[in-house]
């Protein structure tokens, strides 16, 4: 296990989901009951979409590693400014949700939801310009469990009052960081 490529795939992605909208889905569907069947839908939906981004990041590590560099570069500047211009959205309340229908529903739109998501590609781009998948994997799947286990944690009870804005804010200038960074190392 590489403990770097662990604890940089950890910061970067767990800072990128926090405003995030599947965060905010979480937080929702646990505000409507089961808590624990959203974690666990959710959990496993991340670690499904984290295989994908590893065998995605993959296939990107075989190119020349000039192009590697600027194309890491490349989506953490596109994620990052994405970030810093997107709107959130607020979400709506809705009846309680049975067991069951929790896990499902979570495991579903957070599949969906990650599908191309910006914390999925920047695994992938950790994956290629790191070179240790695993490493990259866990420590990407551990910040999408960690920020799972934070939004379902705190569902409805301050769910309104997160500065949802500062988070994705915060989170946009570390992309474009590290798209800098990303450059400067890969020369």
């Amino acid at each position: 296990m590489n403990l770097p490529a662990l604890f940089t795939s950890f910061g970067l992605i767990f800072l990128a989901e926090l405003p995030d909208k599947t965060a905010y889905t979480m937080l929702l569907l646990a505000t409507r009951g089961r808590p624990l069947q959203v974690f666990l839908g959710s959990c496993v939906a991340f670690a499904v979409q984290g295989l994908v981004a590893v065998a995605l990041g993959s296939l990107a590590a075989k190119l020349p590693p000039e192009a590697v560099g600027y194309l890491a570069a490349a989506m953490f500047l596109g994620f990052g400014i994405w970030l810093l211009v997107s709107k959130v959205e607020p979400g709506e309340q809705q009846a309680p949700l049975s067991k069951n229908r929790a896990f499902v529903q979570s495991f579903v739109l957070v599949f969906l939801a990650e599908l191309g998501d910006a914390t999925q590609l920047g695994t992938a781009a950790l994956v290629a310009r790191l070179h240790n998948r695993w490493s990259v994997y866990a420590g990407s799947t551990l910040a999408l469990w960690s920020v799972a286990l934070l939004a379902v944690s705190i569902g409805g009870t301050v769910g309104a009052k997160l500065p949802k804005k500062a988070l994705r804010k915060t989170a946009g200038v570390l992309f474009c960081l590290f798209a800098v960074v990303s450059l400067v190392v890969g020369r």
